[in-house]
């Protein structure tokens, strides 16, 4: 009897791996093999989508901004490349942010992403974003992040920071608001991918900021009224003050060989 349950079971089995009615009749899934691939938006696309998203009342109508039915069923609307695969590799220095200026279906979503690539030595000068938190996972190499915390009471002495060395995917959150920095102590490229909970983080540059203030007394004011700090001293600091994201600690450089100029 039990023979007999056994042969009628495979049987079975046999009969409905062959001819299952939904194998035969449902539609192949979408794989990678058969899903778009990116095509980079061009200025006047990305402006467009902007409009139509601002314009636009409800999810699903964004949706269908985004999605349009004659699209393919593509989802480049919502996609970026921060890499092209075939173009040349990312310079050391180079911080790549996908933000709604460069991915418009990120409106009303409070999200945004970078990459950063940070050479030997490299440090990602001081800076703040005033509108987002940021979370920061080392990809590939080291890098030494700190923040700055707010002054308990009155301004005395130093502002208490906080730092943490990060590698092998170790991430670090890096409050809104708060001037912050990452440095590459090592004589190896580092890799970060970033996370932001706003869409427009926004980004100030803590030294060409404050260096910009205008008039000249404000500044000298601000730093207590030095005798050796005057217009002349002012313009000479704007005019070397760093505009890159990523600059290059000279200590460093040397101790890894590399020459600075």
């Amino acid at each position: 009897m039990s023979s007999l349950l056994s042969i009628a079971l495979m049987a079975f089995l046999a009969v409905t791996s062959t001819a299952s009615p939904l194998a035969a009749n449902s539609k192949p899934s979408t794989t990678a093999a058969s899903a778009p691939t990116y095509t980079p938006l061009t200025p006047a696309e990305i402006k467009g989508l902007q409009t139509e998203l601002l314009l636009a009342p409800s999810y699903k109508d964004k949706e269908k901004v985004l999605f349009p039915p004659n699209n393919g069923g593509s989802a480049n609307n919502v996609s970026f490349q921060f890499v092209p695969s075939n173009g040349p590799a990312p310079q050391d220095g180079s911080v790549i942010v996908g933000s709604v200026d460069s991915i418009p279906g990120l409106i009303g979503t409070n999200v945004a992403a970078a990459i950063g690539f940070i050479g030997p030595c490299g440090l990602n000068v001081p800076h703040l974003h005033p509108r987002g938190n940021e979370f920061l996972t080392v990809v590939s190499g080291t890098l030494i992040g700190a923040f700055l915390l707010e002054p308990d009471g009155p301004f005395v002495g130093d502002v208490p920071q906080v730092a943490m060395t990060l590698s092998n995917y170790t991430g670090m959150l890096f409050p809104q608001g708060h001037t912050h920095w990452q440095f590459n102590p090592t004589c190896e490229q580092a890799v970060f991918s970033a996370a932001f909970d706003s869409n427009d983080e926004g980004r100030f540059q803590v030294a060409q900021t404050f260096f910009s203030s205008m008039p000249d007394n404000v500044l000298t004011a601000s730093l207590g009224n030095p005798t050796f700090l005057g217009p002349k001293q002012l313009d000479q600091l704007r005019g070397i003050i760093p505009s890159a994201f990523v600059v290059m600690v000279d200590s460093c450089a040397k101790a890894c060989g590399i020459k600075t100029a």
